[in-house]
């Protein structure tokens, strides 16, 4: 999902209320909070891969494991930057740099893996019941796996993940600051309200019908609606996803205005829209291309034969 008429972030706002890079030569410890400036376009990108784990929290998560020591070998068998066993890596690993090498001691490769890996993580928080929140159930399940997590039931019983959890998240904000990260974590401080109020977001969007320059950029419309430059992650269908369960309606229509209704239009993007209340939407590119219109919510699922999997309140813990 491109971005309008403002330049891509690395890094975000937090919560808001609502109801070479090629590691093959081994590298001393770090000093805590300064990442080696050889891996910071990979953390970069992996802040892309995995929004909700800005680069500061990943870096934190590398010193605790392997001190970025690209070649390190753990007691365990694990390998590399990100500490993953060699069974691990076969389920998760890839050539991420694209240099013909896939493996963990490629620190390209083992940073992408470690930011896919933990956003798995995060979406499975998001839609379980655990208890805690979901950036300490997704680090607790990098080091434990889900399954195990899912088996005690949580943090409560697990007093040595909790400091573990404890150490990356105290490292975080001086990383975030040396990287450059507008914020150090985008879930875990002070809740911060949307710019706009809902009636001021469907006021807002009614004054933009037919305004043209939205190609492609739904997501960003309802961003802008609420007064955030940019939602902070890239497509609808993540944002649906990565929006918490309780937050969540599914399938039901009956949106009330300033709500956020999700499609699945069998492409990658996916498809969001402005409830404006009483059944009608403001959508981009629904009757022109690149245009924002006004029409009946049901005119989405006709004309994309999409599928409507519900709405959500107006969520953005990563707007910027």
């Amino acid at each position: 999902m491109r971005y309008r008429r403002v330049a891509a972030v690395v890094g975000g706002a937090v919560l808001p209320l609502i109801a070479g890079i090629f590691g093959v030569a081994s590298a001393a410890p770090a000093e805590t909070g300064a990442t080696p400036a050889r891996f910071h376009a990979a953390l970069a990108d992996a802040s892309y891969t995995c929004p909700h784990f800005p680069a500061g929290m990943q870096a934190a998560l590398i010193e605790v494991e392997s001190g970025w020591d690209p070649l390190k070998e753990g007691p365990n068998g694990t390998l590399g930057l990100a500490q993953l066993s060699m069974r691990m890596w076969q389920a998760w690993g890839r050539d991420a740099d694209g240099d013909g090498t896939n493996s963990p001691l490629d620190s390209w490769d083992a940073i992408d893996t470690q930011a896919r890996m933990l956003c798995t993580y995060y979406t499975q928080a998001v839609q379980s019941n655990l208890p805690g929140d979901r950036l300490s159930l997704a680090l607790a399940a990098y080091r434990l796996g889900w399954k195990r997590l899912n088996q005690v039931g949580g943090l409560a019983q697990l007093p040595v993940t909790r400091e573990y959890i404890a150490e990356i998240k105290a490292r975080t904000p001086r990383y975030a600051k040396g990287l450059g990260v507008a914020n150090s974590s985008r879930s875990l401080y002070t809740p911060v309200p949307n710019p706009r109020t809902p009636a001021s977001a469907v006021a807002w969007a009614r004054s933009m019908a037919g305004d043209y320059g939205w190609l492609n950029l739904c997501l960003n419309f309802t961003a802008q609606a609420y007064g955030w430059d940019h939602a902070g992650t890239r497509y609808a269908i993540d944002h649906w996803l990565f929006t918490p369960g309780g937050l969540r309606h599914h399938r039901e229509r009956n949106a009330p205005a300033g709500a956020l209704m999700f499609w699945d239009t069998g492409k990658r993007a996916g498809h969001v829209a402005l409830s404006l209340g009483n059944g009608y939407v403001a959508s981009n590119d629904i009757v022109t291309p690149g245009r924002i219109s006004i029409v009946p919510a049901w005119t989405i699922d006709e004309r994309w034969n999409a599928r409507y999997l519900g709405w959500t309140a107006p969520y953005f813990p990563d707007g910027v």
